[in-house]
């Protein structure tokens, strides 16, 4: 196994070298808590986004906390990366959810299929095609809307 020399340590152990730039010790924290993250990542939801995106959010989380844990504030460290995985899932939702964000929560692709699920055309053909490229014809058809 891959990380035999951590399965005798404590969570806050692994964390203290994980924060001295211990490569090994960070993956292993990461896997570790894997699970956990998807467990909490599944108690929410985020319009536009899909439950991955969510446990990314989460695994952001994670990484704070092993970043930023203390042994001196008398916390479990997992106690303290289950707050951080919740604040930054929900950071995220109340992001998400702004009303400035409201145009991307609601947009319309320009890939999208234009009449039928199986069809070539997109709607991004029929705005090309419609649209003159041709200098001197926009400059005509500026001139008729005027």
């Amino acid at each position: 196994m891959m990380y035999e020399r951590f399965e005798t340590m404590e969570d806050e152990e692994i964390v203290q070298l994980a924060q001295q730039s211990d490569g090994e010790a960070l993956e292993h924290l990461l896997n570790k808590y894997k699970n956990f993250v998807r467990t909490k990542a599944r108690s929410y939801f985020l319009i536009g986004a899909d439950h991955e995106d969510l446990v990314q959010e989460g695994m952001i989380g994670l990484y704070k906390a092993i970043r930023d844990y203390r042994t001196d504030k008398q916390t479990s460290f997992r106690g303290f990366a289950e707050l951080c995985v919740t604040r930054q899932i929900i950071t995220a939702i109340k992001t998400a959810t702004r009303q400035k964000h409201i145009p991307l929560n609601s947009y319309i692709s320009l890939n999208r299929p234009m009449y039928e699920e199986e069809s070539d055309r997109t709607l991004l053909d029929v705005i090309i095609e419609d649209t003159p490229s041709n200098p001197e014809d926009m400059l005509i058809d500026r001139e008729e809307l005027m």
